[in-house]
């Protein structure tokens, strides 16, 4: 499965959050697992294929700007997972 379709995908983590009001956590599990097997290739190569900068993109828009539909227990998992995510993307740098 694409990074994309994981994020964006017609069942993808922010569909969930949108239209369920609910984080699917081993999609997000999936995600960081995509992102960190990716990372190496990435750091190497020194770019990000355009997909998969799109949807990290897309991802970090999403989870950032938070909802106050969320239920309490939600909003943890998003504000967690917002900084797993730019930890991950972080790594880039170093």
């Amino acid at each position: 499965m694409s990074l994309s379709d994981m994020v964006i995908g017609e069942n993808g983590l922010l569909i969930e959050l949108r239209c369920n009001n609910s984080f699917n956590q081993q999609l997000f599990e999936d995600i960081k697992n995509y992102l960190n097997m990716h990372l190496p290739g990435w750091k190497t190569s020194g770019s990000i294929p355009v997909e998969d900068a799109v949807a990290v993109f897309n991802l970090i828009d999403e989870l950032a700007g938070g909802s106050r539909f969320w239920s309490e227990d939600v909003q943890l998992c998003v504000e967690d997972a917002t900084l797993e995510i730019q930890d991950i993307i972080s790594a880039l740098e170093t």
